[in-house]
């Protein structure tokens, strides 16, 4: 199995629509890609579901182990961190 790498955008969006597991997850954000794709399209909305559809598509490559090791919390904060100099 190859190395999955994740980027930062993948990983705050991980972030954001993780679940308890990797299952759920991948199924949250398919969800918000459907989303997407059924609103009106714009310039925005085409470049996120492009992330989307990379992270679903690593999700799925991954092992469970691999989603489980994480620090996903450390993108939450940032997300916090970002609000609060808003």
């Amino acid at each position: 199995m190859r190395n999955i790498y994740f980027d930062q955008d993948e990983m705050t969006l991980m972030a954001i629509f993780s679940a308890k597991t990797k299952r759920e997850t991948v199924v949250a954000l398919k969800e918000a890609l459907a989303d997407l794709e059924h609103g009106d399209p714009d310039e925005q909305d085409e470049e996120m579901e492009a992330i989307l559809s990379s992270l679903i598509e690593k999700l799925q490559q991954i092992r469970d182990q691999h989603f489980y090791s994480l620090n996903l919390q450390e993108y939450l904060n940032n997300i916090e961190e970002d609000t609060e100099d808003a």
